[in-house]
């Protein structure tokens, strides 16, 4: 099985663009995530695996939007915590899990994205 950083960067911009009820539009929420791949690349860093649409470059925000569709975000609506409403073009946590959740939650998500990022890239 092939690993990439896709979870970890997702649950960032996810959080990065939600608003108060949990949701977030698709676009933000793949431009903030292409961004940080963007941003590693900028800095002369491998943004990810050589097989990687953001390492190959070319791509488009639909294609973003369709990787994030496809990986990250399929694991967490498998789980149960975020769905897609497609008409509205927005991605969101399911109500009784976002109603759940606090600040803490959401800074302690946020520290363990990071600290999975730095792990996954060997920048410990």
């Amino acid at each position: 099985m092939s690993y990439y950083s896709y979870k970890p960067v997702f649950l960032l911009s996810m959080l990065k663009n939600m608003d108060e009820t949990g949701s977030a539009k698709l676009a933000d929420v793949a431009a903030d995530f292409a961004g940080f791949y963007e941003d590693r690349k900028a800095k002369g860093l491998p943004p990810e695996k050589k097989t990687c649409i953001f390492t190959k470059g070319g791509y488009t925000n639909r294609d973003v939007e369709q990787l994030i569709l496809r990986m990250p975000f399929r694991r967490f609506e498998d789980m149960h915590a975020v769905h897609h409403a497609k008409q509205l073009g927005t991605i969101q946590f399911y109500k009784a899990l976002f109603n759940q959740l606090t600040e803490d939650d959401f800074d302690q998500i946020r520290e363990s994205s990071n600290e999975a990022l730095r792990r996954y890239f060997g920048e410990e």
